[in-house]
């Protein structure tokens, strides 16, 4: 249960939002003096401070500065009846996370404490590289991991490790589900910046219209509705790290403003004219192909680029099978925890060899929602292959199912985690000829499926019967002299 603490001397606001917040099951303590309330942060942590702007001995940017000596990424939001630019901007400059003008609006109330909580979550789970448990029992519940032992994988923690401190823009890249922003999390908690704010924006979540107001903020009268000026999330994060998700859907008005604030540090708020400085890490993520993007004219070049300092690729899931058990038990282990199933000590084989052979369009999403529902039907001390309901190996489809292109590109990256190993071969000039070896091997199998009928295997090669006949004899002969 998320607890927040509530400081303010107006007993009557008090008791409400005591009352608002304890309905929606938060826990809840109030106090009404800004010194006792730092008497208790000193001994208690919270997962959200509400605190009044103006009260008597100690006013709430001199309790701000205080609160954040001790719980440093707690989101402290200020209420305030004095809403006023300057008052924004100094508890912004502070490290408040935002603020509320009374009297509230009970909606912006929940999309503030809502935002806040999200950002409390995302500073304060800290993000790990795999452990060594090679049991269930033996899994971390506690913090996010990242699991893989893949060299893959190995080579993304290495990527994490040598750019974590450097202060540059990082664009990581991957299919939906295969954790980019575990990744960016991960960098954060690395990074010199991990005691400042972390926020994130999805660009593909929010309408064009609102997207901008919500990332550079907005000021009073700049449209209806505009009553107060709005801190946008790129200046609530000055300081910190910003994780830009789903970044190749931005509008290319919005590219442009984004450029700026990487390239100059500066930005203007909606309906301003002040050019605002902001000092923030971008760490942007797409499943896009942000090249063809360019391309085709929606996507900045420049842009492109410009986020593209440093860049890390997260393999798909059915590229990295072997890292299948560990990500299984790692999330076993997790929803024993969430749902009080402490007897699944074990995974069948047969189980996962299931999931070793179903094709993973959803990535490691796809097998966390799918190891949830067996936890949850499991009811004995084994979690077995009928535990896996809606999960298809690749022996239930038909060849119709496999499109051309998905067998071409999974056979451009099994080529390119080989290709270095046969160089390697190359270079002791064992083999002078790499082009060779392929194409004696494609023969090779082509006769073999055809049932060594050569009119057959030449038609499935794309080459005259002729001209097989000819390979065959070469590589024949080659064999037979080694």
């Amino acid at each position: 249960m998320e607890k927040i603490l509530i400081i303010d001397d107006d007993e009557g606001l008090l008791h409400f939002l005591t009352r608002f917040f304890t309905r929606k099951e938060y826990q809840v303590q109030a106090c009404n003096s800004a010194q006792k309330a730092l008497d208790l942060i000193t001994e208690e942590s919270f997962d959200l401070i509400l605190l009044d702007y103006k009260m008597p001995e100690l006013n709430g940017l001199e309790a701000l500065k205080q609160i954040k000596n001790f719980q440093v990424k707690t989101p402290v939001i200020i209420m305030t009846a004095y809403g006023t630019t300057e008052t924004a901007i100094d508890a912004m400059r502070l490290g408040a996370y935002d603020y509320l003008v009374k009297p509230f609006d009970r909606k912006e109330l929940n999309r503030i404490v809502n935002d806040a909580f999200l950002a409390n979550r995302q500073m304060k789970e800290v993000v790990s590289f795999p452990s060594t448990a090679t049991k269930i029992s033996q899994v971390p519940k506690a913090d996010l991991q990242i699991i893989g032992h893949s060299k893959k994988m190995q080579d993304v923690y290495k990527l994490i490790g040598q750019i974590a401190e450097k202060d540059i823009s990082i664009l990581i890249t991957g299919e939906s589900g295969t954790g980019k922003e575990l990744v960016a999390k991960a960098i954060y908690h690395h990074s010199h910046r991990k005691n400042n704010a972390f926020i994130t924006i999805n660009c593909a979540a929010i309408p064009d219209s609102l997207f901008e107001s919500e990332l550079f903020g907005y000021e009073r009268g700049a449209f209806t509705g505009a009553n107060h000026t709005h801190i946008g999330k790129i200046e609530r994060c000055n300081g910190g790290t910003f994780f830009m998700d789903e970044v190749g859907d931005m509008s290319l008005s919005t590219q442009t403003k984004v450029l700026r604030v990487l390239q100059e540090g500066e930005f203007e708020r909606l309906g301003g004219s002040e050019m605002i400085k902001v000092d923030v890490r971008i760490i942007a993520a797409t499943n896009k192909n942000l090249e063809k993007e360019v391309e085709a004219g929606r996507f900045r070049e420049d842009l492109y680029w410009r986020l593209k300092i440093f860049s890390i690729h997260l393999p798909p899931l059915r590229n990295r099978l072997a890292d299948i058990p560990s990500l299984v038990d790692y999330f076993v282990g997790r929803f024993c925890v969430e749902y009080s199933k402490t007897t699944i000590q074990y995974v069948s084989d047969a189980a996962i060899k299931k999931l070793k052979s179903h094709a993973w369009p959803g990535n490691v999403r796809e097998l966390k929602n799918a190891i949830r529902r067996s936890v949850l039907l499991c009811s004995g001390d084994v979690l077995l292959e009928d535990h896996l309901i809606e999960i298809e190996s690749k022996s239930d489809h038909t060849n119709e199912d496999v499109q051309p292109e998905q067998l071409i590109n999974e056979l451009k990256e099994k080529m390119e985690s080989l290709i270095p190993e046969i160089f390697k071969i190359s270079e002791t000039n064992t083999h002078a000829n790499i082009i060779e070896i392929v194409e004696e091997i494609l023969i090779s199998q082509a006769l073999k499926m055809c049932g060594n009928n050569q009119v057959k295997a030449a038609r499935m090669l794309g080459i005259s019967r002729n001209t097989l006949r000819h390979r065959i004899k070469k590589y024949y002969e080659k064999n037979n002299h080694c």
